[in-house]
């Protein structure tokens, strides 16, 4: 039954190097002797390494509508996110989150006092009236400050977050809101313009559009915002340590190939195409999302009439198909997905579940084999279920 070629449907969780980015790298290596030197020597050579990081960061910066003094560069979008909240910890006494934000942001919430959530409505998107409601009780608690954070995009359902809106609600709230979006799954995928944007704080993560793993960003519309951090050689003292050199020049790469109105003509077909096949295979689903704006890629997947999981992500893996259960910095886990549940999932609907995500070297062959493997599992499943 195991397939050894698997059609790679998880891009969600990491889109894989770019092409273009492997051979700029490898042409760097080849060619650059002096790529040893540390970018904060104040020789020649130190000097031509801290050039190339400055091309770097202009590409990043343009790519997303912002000033290159005003990005950060950091391990992850994870240390990106809880870095962000961390310093921002003494300036504020109320602390807002969004129900279905990333665990790397939720679980650190948890840890903090006088925290409120806003729900997700049934199609996925924010509760705009909960968030007001919100707001408003904190007003009248007699809070000044109030930290905001939320996703750009779901990292499971692809549904977007209406900034217009979510602007209008900040304005009319009468408080101070610092607003901190998670964009990680919204690189590449729909057009950023960070300097528009109503936030304050941006966080991104490199291994989503093909720069290798281990490379974030955070913007900061102030960076003078982010102290008190640990002081170093980084963004302008923000950080400290040797700047990841390979990393951030793979992340500036990556965003010179950066084309959301490509990326959409080419996936989306493909995203559509596979959640018709599934419609009309008669298979009881339900597509999580699909009522709301998304990006192009993203199929969160519920599969009616089971209560107990049923494994189907290591069973599509044995046909050769990868695809998730949730957030990859939870697959360790099989639970209830947080989200679904957020969205009035049953428990059994938000257990199996899974989400495909479309990247553009699928084919439309890929989607439909994904769903043939996905009726001979249910066929599978549900025989086993009959007394």
């Amino acid at each position: 039954m195991w397939q050894k070629s698997a059609r790679y449907l998880d891009s969600n969780a990491g889109a894989g190097l770019d092409p273009y980015v492997r051979k700029k790298l490898i042409e760097i290596l080849q060619t650059e002797e002096f790529f040893f030197a540390n970018p904060s020597s104040r020789h020649r050579l130190g000097q031509k390494v801290q050039q190339h990081l400055y091309f770097a960061t202009e590409t990043v910066a343009k790519c997303v509508q912002a000033q290159a003094n005003q990005l950060i560069f950091t391990s992850s979008g994870t240390e990106a996110n809880q870095t962000v909240i961390q310093s921002c910890r003494s300036n504020h006494d109320a602390w807002v989150v969004g129900g279905g934000e990333h665990s790397s942001t939720y679980d650190y919430f948890l840890h903090l006092p006088k925290t409120a959530e806003v729900s997700l409505l049934a199609d996925g998107s924010h509760d705009w009236t909960a968030l007001r409601d919100v707001l408003e009780v904190a007003r009248t608690q007699g809070r000044k400050k109030v930290f905001l954070s939320l996703t750009w995009v779901n990292h499971e359902t692809g549904v977007i977050t209406d900034l217009a809106v979510l602007r209008q609600v900040i304005q009319s709230s009468g408080l101070e809101v610092t607003l901190h979006l998670d964009a990680a799954q919204a690189w590449g995928k729909i057009a950023l313009d960070f300097q528009s944007s109503p936030a304050q704080f941006v966080t991104l993560s490199g291994h989503k559009i093909g720069a290798p793993a281990g490379t974030g960003v955070i913007w900061a519309r102030n960076p003078a915002q982010l102290h008190p951090l640990i002081q170093g050689s980084q963004g302008n003292g923000l950080r400290g340590g040797t700047e990841n050199v390979l990393g951030i020049l793979g992340l500036g790469y990556a965003a010179e190939k950066v084309d959301p109105l490509q990326y959409q003509s080419t996936v989306a077909p493909l995203r559509n195409e596979f959640e018709n096949a599934l419609l009309d295979s008669g298979i009881l689903h339900r597509v999580w999302g699909k009522e709301a704006l998304r990006v192009a890629n993203t199929s969160r997947i519920s599969f009616l009439n089971f209560k107990t999981y049923q494994n189907w992500v290591e069973l599509l893996d044995l046909r050769g198909f990868a695809v998730s259960h949730g957030s990859a910095c939870k697959s360790k886990v099989v639970e209830p997905s947080r989200v679904l549940l957020q969205m009035g999932a049953a428990e059994g609907e938000a257990l199996n579940s899974i989400r495909v995500s479309f990247s553009a070297s699928v084919t439309k062959q890929d989607g439909i084999g994904l769903v043939h493997a996905i009726r001979e599992i249910h066929s599978l499943k549900t025989s086993e279920a009959r007394p």
